[in-house]
C-alpha cells in the first residue's frame, strides 16, 4: 500500500513538472526545430503542413474581403509558405487570386515574394514583392496558424481569450490546455490501473497474465483518450470532456479493481 500511495505521488509530481516546466521548452524547442528545418530542407517541407488543406484564415476591411490559405506555418503564423490568397468587394463578387511563395507579415500588411496576381480579363501580373493590407494582429494570426504543441502552457489562457474576442475558434488550443491540466491526474490514474492489474498477481504468481492485462489495460486507455481527442477536435465533444474522461475512467476503474483484490 505504501510503495503504491509513493508511487502515485512520484507520478503526479511527474505530471507536474512535465505541464509546467516541459512543455513551455518542448513548445519553444518544436517551434525553433521547424524553423531550421524549414531552413535545411525549404519552404516547401511537408513536415511544417497542418494538412491537406493547409492553414485559413479570413480577413476584412472597408472595401473588401480576403480569404487566405497557407500549405506551411512558421513563426507562429508570422511567416508562411506556398500561398493562395482569394480578394472579394463588398458585394461579395471575387476580384483577384493572387498565388506567392511567401508572405510574411509585417505592420499593416502582408509581404508577398514573388507573387502571381490572377485578374479576370487580364493577363496574370508578376511582382517580386508585393504588399497585401491586412488590418490583423500578429495575436490574431497565431490563432489560426499557430498550432497548439508550440504554444507554451503558461501562454494557452492568453491566446484562448484573444480568440474569444477575436471570434475565432480555439477548440484546439482549449483541449491542449485541459490535457495539460489533466496529465498529472492521468499519470496518477495510470499507476493506479498498473496497480491493479499487478498487485495480486505479484503476490501470487501469474506474471504472464499480468503482463497481457497490463499491456491490454494501457492500450485500452490510450485508444480512449484519442477518440476523446478526435471528438473534441470535430466539437462532436467539449474539450474539458475529452481531456478528463480517460483521466476519471482510468481511474476509476483502478480504484474499484483494487478494492474489489484487496476485500478478496
Amino acid at each position: 500500500m505504501a510503495i503504491r500511495d509513493a508511487c502515485g505521488r512520484h507520478a503526479f509530481i511527474i505530471g507536474v513538472i512535465a505541464t509546467t516546466v516541459y512543455n513551455p521548452i518542448s513548445a519553444i524547442l518544436h517551434e525553433r526545430s521547424k524553423r531550421l528545418e524549414a531552413d535545411m530542407q525549404g519552404e516547401n517541407s511537408a513536415a511544417l503542413k497542418q494538412s491537406a488543406s493547409g492553414f485559413w484564415v479570413r480577413q476584412k476591411s472597408d472595401d473588401s474581403a480576403t480569404i487566405m490559405n497557407a500549405l506551411t506555418s512558421r513563426e507562429q503564423g508570422a511567416r508562411l509558405g506556398q500561398v493562395t490568397i482569394y480578394t472579394f468587394n463588398n458585394s461579395g463578387n471575387f476580384e483577384k487570386r493572387i498565388e506567392a511563395k511567401n508572405a510574411t507579415l509585417q505592420d499593416g500588411y502582408w509581404q508577398l515574394e514573388d507573387a502571381r496576381i490572377y485578374t479576370p480579363g487580364k493577363a496574370p501580373d508578376l511582382e517580386q514583392n508585393y504588399r497585401l493590407p491586412t488590418n490583423l494582429s500578429l495575436q490574431q494570426v497565431r490563432e489560426s496558424f499557430a498550432t497548439p504543441e508550440t504554444v507554451p502552457f503558461w501562454q494557452l489562457p492568453s491566446y484562448i481569450e484573444l480568440a474569444d474576442r477575436a471570434g475565432l475558434l480555439a477548440a484546439g488550443y482549449r483541449l491542449q490546455y485541459q490535457r495539460l491540466i489533466a496529465r498529472p491526474f492521468l499519470l496518477a490514474a495510470m499507476v493506479l490501473l498498473a496497480a491493479s492489474v499487478s498487485m495480486r498477481f505479484f503476490r501470487f504468481g501469474g506474471a504472464q497474465k499480468m503482463i497481457l492485462v497490463g499491456i491490454t489495460a494501457g492500450f485500452l486507455l490510450f485508444v480512449l483518450s484519442k477518440i476523446t481527442e478526435d471528438m473534441s477536435k470535430s466539437e462532436m465533444l467539449s474539450p474539458v470532456a475529452a481531456a478528463w474522461i480517460p483521466v476519471a475512467i482510468g481511474g476509476l476503474t483502478g480504484f474499484v479493481v483494487l478494492l474489489y483484490q484487496e476485500d478478496g
